[in-house]
């Protein structure tokens, strides 16, 4: 067919849809549908060849105008995306945002048979060698030497140690599939902190100095994408704000709100919650549940979840834990697992101060979002430039998240009035961030026998005077503290106790043990009330077992500055 022929075949305008809607300008859409017209006009097609033929077309015009990629970990039609070089947009070709555009482009009725050929041939198209199997990101995402910010649908900051820029989706080989990137947000523009401008992060009434400082450097943090997340547990008594505290954080970056109650048997709910990646809440974990600790553990650790796509079948499917986790609770006894409390950040609040509308306190966030994410980006391009050493052992588990957030806690302190960059050599800047780290790494011990019913004992026991004597001997004062121990506990079951908690009875009661004569352990416990370490703690009139209170740690920050 020779172009005047083509021309007379192409259809008029008051023949075909204008496509405006989701793309300004018909000139792209006009030319597939161009050629679908001459192969609806073509002589002696049977409907299954001129429906084939269709299909063709359409496929090798989207490889035209961008490229298909599949889930890397599985190859199955669901996983099919299509990556739209004009819009910037990653889509599921089986979701409802393609499949309205692509029918749109084509002008055809989703209900006509030609439209069942041209999705089939695409869904089969993304799983052939024409395809690349990728793993998108999900809200934010982090390279070597880089961290991405998904910035609306079609664009990111790139934030560098040289400079923060908004840059096209898909940039590096960065792409943010539609529906999992953070709500459209001005860059660049003045930072504000929103630690100042927002009234819900700055009346935040923590028990312990360093729990400010703390909940800054993990917020900070989140675009970084550690590979393994330290889950951060909001902890206080009614009225603490600490569901709303949680609330915020997904308002201030523009996360879809994800914060679920806890069940019996929702594990696997949990694990698809983390697998969607950017921020998953756990809100008043105070119920008991089996399962939650281990689960948490393994996520802290960037454990997954492995199990049957289907009851009726083989197939595997594999759950990441891509999300950071946050739980809040007013009685945390999930703590009382030791293996899981050695992986938590605790922020302890108190009751809030005054009263200030739920709504007033989401328009001001959104009314300084933009701002308040220019200034986490700005504290994240310090952090990349900053190249002087970091103190070790701040954080056992994570000191990746520890590394990153001193010098984030350095970039934040260098922007204070007075600060003085030259001040970095004497650790002025550093201060704060690593008495924080060193505050919640020791608090991890103390966090954990307060919600464990025999080290909650202990701590009353503890809290009147230290103790040195023989499991036996151990086992009478606790009884004599709590007759519900009668038993129900033996010698042989305690000392399994102690030794499961030992790490934390060492950090937290500076415990000590050793072999006697006849075989005996031999176990010291120091006085925890008063100086606790670094803490200064407030002694109960009750126990934690009895009250379900915290204990609350005073810890003030000057007594660990760096010099």
């Amino acid at each position: 067919m020779n172009p005047a022929e083509a021309a007379v075949l192409k259809p008029e305008p008051s023949q075909i849809i204008e496509y405006t809607r989701l793309e300004p300008g018909s000139e792209a859409a006009n030319d597939i549908r161009a050629q679908l017209w001459v192969i609806a006009q073509k002589p002696k097609l049977l409907a299954t060849e001129r429906c084939r033929e269709c299909a063709v077309a359409v496929v090798k015009w989207l490889h035209a105008r961008g490229q298909f990629y599949f889930y890397a970990n599985r190859c199955d039609f669901a996983g099919v995306m299509y990556f739209d070089a004009k819009r910037k947009l990653l889509l599921h070709v089986q979701g409802d945002a393609f499949l309205a555009w692509l029918a749109d482009c084509i002008a055809t009725n989703r209900t006509e048979r030609v439209f069942a050929y041209v999705q089939s041939a695409v869904e089969t198209e993304g799983l052939t060698e024409r395809s690349t199997g990728i793993e998108p990101a999900a809200f934010w995402t982090a390279t070597p030497g880089a961290i991405y910010l998904s910035c609306g649908p079609g664009s990111m900051v790139r934030i560098t140690a040289n400079k923060a820029e908004l840059v096209d989706n898909g940039t590096d080989g960065v792409l943010f599939p539609f529906g999992a990137t953070l709500a459209l947000w001005k860059f660049p523009m003045l930072p504000r902190d929103p630690f100042e401008s927002c009234a819900l992060f700055r009346d935040m009434q923590t028990a312990a100095p360093h729990g400010l400082e703390l909940f800054k450097l993990w917020l900070c943090s989140l675009p970084s994408n550690q590979r393994t997340k330290p889950p951060l547990v909001l902890s206080g008594e009614v009225g603490s704000g600490k569901t709303r505290l949680a609330k915020g954080i997904f308002e201030l970056y523009g996360l879809p709100l994800r914060i679920v109650a806890v069940l019996k048997n929702g594990d696997g709910d949990f694990w698809a919650g983390l697998d969607g990646g950017g921020l998953f809440c756990i809100d008043n974990a105070d119920t008991r549940i089996d399962w939650l600790p281990d689960a948490c553990a393994a996520a802290a650790t960037a454990g997954t979840l492995e199990k049957r796509r289907l009851y009726t079948d083989a197939e595997r499917v594999s759950l990441k834990a891509r999300s950071w986790l946050c739980i809040t609770s007013a009685s945390p006894t999930f703590a009382a697992d030791a293996g899981l409390a050695d992986r938590l950040l605790v922020v302890r609040l108190n009751r809030r101060k005054g009263a200030t509308a739920e709504t007033e306190l989401s328009d001001e966030i959104l009314r300084n979002r933009d701002g308040s994410l220019n200034w986490i980006v700005d504290k994240l391009r310090h952090a990349l430039a900053d190249n002087e050493p970091v103190p070790p052992g701040l954080n056992a588990r994570h000191p990746d998240f520890a590394s990153l957030a001193v010098r984030i806690g350095r970039a934040i302190a260098s922007a204070k009035p007075n600060s003085g960059l030259d001040a970095r050599s004497s650790g002025t800047l550093q201060a704060e961030a690593v008495a924080a780290l060193q505050a919640a790494e020791l608090d991890k011990g103390l966090f954990n026998l307060e919600n464990d019913n025999i080290g909650a004992t202990l701590l009353e026991l503890l809290n009147s005077r230290p103790f040195n004597g023989t499991a036996a001997e151990l086992l009478k004062e606790l009884q004599e503290i709590d007759p519900a121990l009668e038993g129900k506990l033996s010698v042989k079951r305690l000392a399994k106790r102690l030794a499961k908690l030992w790490p934390h009875l060492q950090s937290a009661c500076r415990a000590e043990s050793e072999k006697a004569h006849g075989g005996f352990t031999q176990y010291s416990f120091q006085k925890v009330a008063g100086n606790f370490g670094d803490f200064e703690r407030n002694s109960l009139a009750k126990s934690p077992r009895e009250t379900h209170d915290r204990t609350l740690l005073e810890m003030p920050l000057e007594s660990h500055q760096i010099h």
